[in-house]
């Protein structure tokens, strides 16, 4: 089996990342940064900023060394960044979620066009709110709940498959619907 290899996922989206990709015929690496603090832009300290910061430049230095192996053996591969949709639709309190998901898009995007000639892929997938928030955050969502760990997993695992081998520098949202239907400017976080 290719080695999996990931990198700053919460406990529960880790493990369910491990189990779906069990199979798959290429190296692939999953890096994320995991929770941020939920705290408003001005509320946020130096050292929770370079906290998220620094998060952010692990995934992205995980998925290079890897990515580097991967040229020297000739072997392809599959990076998938995981962000929140706060990257793309950021909300009240989601400075920190939106930063660094914003990072590791757009390096995902510059890897795609860099690598996918070599048979490397860079992908990333934006989750919403999974189980374990607040239930009150599945308001707006139109799938009225909260996301689970493996459907985010199984999106990844879509992305490390074969069926994906044409797809590099996408941004696939797993959120019941809240990146296209959320009113600007709305939060969950503020009540």
């Amino acid at each position: 089996m290719p080695g999996v290899t990931t990198h700053g996922l919460a406990a529960s989206l880790d493990e369910a990342v491990k189990q779906a990709l069990v199979d798959v015929e290429l190296p692939v690496v999953v890096a994320g940064v995991g929770s941020q603090s939920r705290a408003a832009f001005l509320e946020l300290d130096q050292g929770e900023w370079g906290a998220a910061v620094d998060g952010a430049r692990s995934a992205f230095f995980v998925a290079r060394r890897a990515v580097a192996s991967w040229l020297e053996e000739d072997s392809g591969g599959r990076v998938v960044f995981v962000v929140s949709t706060a990257s793309v639709r950021p909300v009240h309190g989601t400075a920190l979620e939106a930063t660094v998901g914003g990072f590791l898009t757009t390096i995902g995007q510059v890897g795609a066009v860099e690598l996918s000639a070599n048979g490397i892929t860079v992908n990333t997938v934006a989750h919403g709110w999974l189980e374990g928030e607040p239930e009150a955050f599945a308001d707006g969502t139109p799938a009225g709940r909260l996301g689970r760990a493996d459907e985010v997993a199984g999106a990844i695992a879509f992305l490390a498959s074969p069926a994906a081998s044409y797809v590099s520098g996408a941004l696939l949202p797993v959120d019941g619907g809240f990146w296209i239907t959320k009113a600007g400017g709305g939060s969950p976080l503020v009540r």
